[in-house]
């Protein structure tokens, strides 16, 4: 066999990109190999890295619904599948529980652990060694009476357990029964989850194997222990007959099955046979219902003969359990007694529970069988000893309607509950759909409301750019006027230089025609040879100029004209700082300062000026 890792020379290695790679861990578990993979999901051969054992790990995968991401994690394939993918993974899980606490229960497949991860969830098996039922066949043909015994028996005690947990195994098939060296059987690969995701969605596609699926798998029909029993009784025909039933399908159209109790293949006791055949009962109503049911036909060793007479005292019948497969001929001749007597005790009870409605055996065969005839007659025989069994008999049927009406009652309990868990499903769906639609609205009118404050932005900052810039053009454009101070106007508010006959008209003062002020203020700003610098700020209606002027400290160093402004002060702040001018009623707010600050210390055009006068000026 090649190993897909490491490939001979030369070859293409064989990827596998949908399976997890050796190597890769799932909890405490470390991929060695893949063992199978299906389209419900993946098996792989791994190792415990605690307990340092193999075991085979059952990944949950439907391809029809998801796919794998990035190597490792399972998603679905789209949200319309997500509700389907996670309900069928609860399934999956509700198994490993399941098959989880059944502790050693004969031949089932032993499940150690159940995890969820990369999404989805994995059941831990235990690594099983042999060849599969099917492969036997395929080499050998057909089984002998001691290898049918050796794995029968098992497979109903295992199959009862599992049944009695509320459990079917639904694919029960030669290539799902795997034998040890010693012949002795396990069934594994159960698909329960498997079976309800089909009924559940239409992605899922049912696979039936032809031949061992019961009538009811195909269609809605209810499915029980009944369903599992068909199953069975089709692997064994087939491992006694040397060839597979009809299928179902094929036999609800045209029944062309051939009884074994029939063709009686040498060293099978009757019983067995008649048991096959009545498990293999088209009709699930006409089959054993449980394999309780099912063990009294398949526990016969011999038919009774048409002349028997059924003694039966006070003494109860024992109970049906593991009886040999064999015909009389092979079991000792010391034990025929004790097993003739066993046998009427068997078909006794068999007898009653016909006529209780349980008439699975009598109505299972197709066309008159001798082996059936003699029974029949043998329990017309027992008709008068039958009647000290009504009584029990109808224990037993009240005990069954009860069981029955508890089932019912349990199975409307499921189903409220199942109908409420999806009720809450799709309100949790529609409740994260609503949070999504809300999100996304939000999402929308935060980015309108951040784009809508960009753009605002953007215009404040192109406004103040062009402020700027009209800013920058009128300071460029403003008329600068330099030199030497000569002297002041007619008022104050105006002076002139030399070589510029034109007079300035400083900003932010009043005009104020005191003769003394204005020459007190010629004298003061006359004492020492002054330089000024003026800047055009704006004009009056009538368009005359209005400057601000900065005229140069008394002690300011010479050459006056090279001065820069820090040394220099505003001519018009100095005239009103001295009381020589008022305020303009409209001028900056340290011109005002400086008017409080002269009016204070009483100086000048203060000493003159009335209060009221001043105030009837201009009111601030």
């Amino acid at each position: 066999m090649t190993d897909p890792v490491n490939p001979p020379p030369g070859e293409v290695p064989e990827v596998d990109y949908v399976a997890l790679r050796p190597g890769q861990t799932i909890g405490r578990y470390e991929i060695v190999s893949v063992l199978g993979q299906g389209g419900f999901g993946i098996t792989y051969r791994a190792r415990d890295i605690q307990l340092g054992r193999e075991v085979a790990i059952k990944e949950y995968l439907p391809s029809a619904l998801a796919v794998r991401q990035d190597g490792a994690t399972v998603l679905p394939r789209t949200t319309k599948m997500a509700d389907d993918f996670g309900w069928g993974r609860d399934r999956f899980v509700t198994e490993g529980r399941t098959l989880a606490t059944l502790h050693r229960v004969p031949a089932i497949v032993h499940v150690f652990d159940f995890l969820e991860a990369n999404g989805t969830a994995y059941i831990v098996m235990e690594l099983l060694s042999g060849e599969t039922l099917e492969d036997k066949l395929k080499r050998q043909g057909t089984l002998t009476p001691d290898e049918v015994d050796r794995i029968l028996w098992p497979l109903l005690d295992g199959l009862e357990q599992v049944h009695g947990a509320g459990f079917l195994h639904r694919d029960i098939k030669p290539a799902n029964i795997l034998l040890n060296a010693a012949g002795d059987p396990t069934l594994i690969d159960f698909g329960a989850a498997r079976e309800a995701m089909v009924g559940r969605t239409s992605a899922m596609t049912a696979i039936f194997t032809p031949g061992y699926a019961a009538a009811e798998q195909m269609t809605s029909a209810k499915q029980g222990p009944w369903t599992d029993i068909y199953g069975l009784a089709a692997t064994l025909y087939h491992a006694i007959a040397g060839k597979t039933p009809p299928s179902a399908f094929d036999r609800m159209l045209d029944d062309g099955y051939e009884p074994l109790a029939r063709l009686m293949p040498k060293g099978f006791a009757p019983g067995l046979l008649a048991g096959i055949d009545a498990g293999l009962a088209v009709a699930a109503r006409d089959r054993p219902q449980s394999i309780a049911g099912w063990r009294p036909i398949l526990g016969m060793t011999a038919a009774p003969a048409a002349d028997a007479t059924v003694l039966i005292g006070k003494t109860e019948a024992p109970a049906i359990g593991r009886q040999s497969v064999l015909t009389p001929a092979t079991v000792p001749a010391a034990s025929s007694a004790r097993s003739r007597t066993g046998l009427w005790l068997a078909l006794a009870v068999v007898a009653i529970a016909v006529l209780g409605g349980g008439g699975y055996y009598a109505t299972a065969m197709r066309g008159p069988d001798p082996e059936t005839v003699k029974a029949r007659a043998a329990a017309e025989a027992a008709e008068e000893e039958k009647r000290k069994f009504q009584e029990e008999a109808q224990k037993l049927r009240a005990e069954k309607e009860a069981a029955e009406q508890r089932k019912a009652e349990e199975d409307a309990r499921l189903k409220a509950e199942q109908e409420a868990r999806q009720k809450a499903e799709a309100d949790a769906a529609a409740k994260r759909q609503i949070e999504e639609e809300t999100r996304r609205k939000i999402e929308a009118e935060l980015a309108e409301k951040r784009r809508a404050e960009e753009e605002q932005q953007q215009k404040v900052a192109a406004e103040a750019a062009a402020q700027r810039k009209a800013e920058e053009d009128a300071r460029k454009a403003a008329e600068l006027v330099a030199g030497q101070f000569d002297h002041f106007g007619k008022t104050l508010m105006l002076l002139t230089l030399r070589s510029n006959p034109t007079e300035i008209r400083l900003q932010g003062i009043d005009v104020v025609d005191e003769p003394r002020l204005r020459q007190a203020g010629v004298n003061a700003l006359a004492a020492k040879p002054r330089n000024l610098r003026c800047r055009q700020t704006d004009r009056l209606t009538d368009g005359t100029p209005l400057y601000r002027c900065l005229v140069s400290k008394l002690d300011a160093k010479e050459p006056l004209a090279d001065i820069p402004d820090s040394d220099r002060v505003d001519l018009a702040l100095a005239l009103v700082r001295g009381g020589l001018v008022l305020a303009s009623c409209d001028a900056p707010r340290a011109y005002a300062d400086a008017e409080d600050e002269a009016r204070g210390k009483n100086l000048n055009l203060w000493s003159m000026m009335k209060p009221a006068e001043y105030r009837r000026r201009c009111t601030r």
